[in-house]
């Protein structure tokens, strides 16, 4: 019976990741946790990556953006938010045949166990409860055309409360395209202009069921439901002066119609270091990015100041991008 009650008053706690995520109403939604920014570089740019998607996160914000690109890439970030939550990502990007790119992923998000307690808030020894959340997936890209890429991600997550697992499969597709603006009046400030779409989470839902958890505690109930993770649609337009300065937006709906808008300027000193600043849907953000290149390989070195948002104090974000 202490397990029964801890376990409901718990879960409730257990959505951590939803409390960034919930002042604009996407918190506690299924696959939550892929509202968190992850790359240095696209956070810094206000979530603005959807037209650009390079590097070797890129394609995090368009399953399109790796073709852009024949380096290998092994990439890596690192979150360590409030509330005892973290979020991580890693990926091994790599070109293929016929201006190809495959990409594997992992990104994982959780909390520190959290205490058990009884009715009289009294520690259960040995019943701690924790939060994790895994996606893993393959993302492969392709140049159709000189202006044109087309990319699709495979994911699966896996979401665990408490011991309660629930799983899924999804697919997001992206493209990306550009224009030549050097013949037209725009040429001396903005000689090219990319295009970029989006849809995500097709197919995924997580389906819970918690029989199995109370026949652990003794008792005969429980509920099997599912939980759809929204699709999402994302549209993204970046103004370039290539190797000097970028201007991007983006406009993002979701299928429970929830609107977000995003902002980002990035402007190059030299080829070492690079100043950006943007809006991710009204919130500040502010970054830099350093390049050092060592022989066959280059090191990238991204970090995004991202102001506060849901009352939880401001956040720095670190990514590495190995490249050879």
């Amino acid at each position: 019976m202490k397990k029964a009650f801890v376990i409901i008053l718990t879960i409730g706690l257990l959505l951590p990741l939803s409390v960034q995520a919930g002042t604009d109403g996407s918190g506690g939604q299924a696959g939550n946790f892929r509202e968190l920014k992850l790359g240095g570089r696209a956070s810094a740019l206000g979530g603005a990556f959807t037209a650009m998607a390079e590097g070797g996160m890129g394609f995090l914000y368009n399953s399109a953006g790796s073709a852009q690109s024949r380096k290998h890439y092994a990439s890596f970030s690192y979150r360590a938010l409030k509330l005892d939550r973290r979020i991580g990502f890693a990926s091994f990007t790599m070109p293929a045949k016929e201006q190809a790119s495959l990409s594997l992923f992992w990104l994982h998000a959780g909390t520190s166990p959290l205490e058990s307690r009884d009715r009289q808030g009294f520690i259960i020894d040995g019943e701690d409860i924790s939060y994790s959340e895994n996606m893993f997936g393959i993302n492969f890209s392709k140049k159709f055309a000189n202006t044109l890429l087309i990319g699709a991600k495979v994911f699966y997550a896996q979401n665990n409360i408490a011991n309660i697992n629930a799983y899924t499969a999804g697919v997001d597709f992206g493209a990306l395209s550009r224009i030549d603006l050097r013949r037209t009046f725009l040429r001396p400030v903005f000689p090219l202009l990319r295009f970029g779409a989006t849809v995500e989470n097709l197919g995924a839902n997580y389906k819970w069921t918690t029989t199995k958890y109370w026949n652990t505690v003794g008792r005969s109930q429980g509920a099997t439901f599912e939980e759809s993770f929204p699709i999402k649609y994302r549209l993204g337009l970046a103004l370039e002066q290539p190797n000097r300065y970028v201007l991007a937006a983006d406009f993002e709906v979701s299928s429970r119609s929830i609107v977000k808008t995003h902002l980002g300027g990035e402007y190059s000193l030299n080829k070492a270091l690079a100043l950006r600043a943007g809006l991710d849907d009204s919130h500040p953000t502010f970054g830099a990015g350093l390049f050092k290149l060592m022989g066959d390989f280059a090191m990238k070195i991204d970090i995004a100041y991202l102001m506060d948002k849901a009352g939880e104090g401001d956040d720095v974000l670190i990514s590495f991008d190995i490249v050879f």
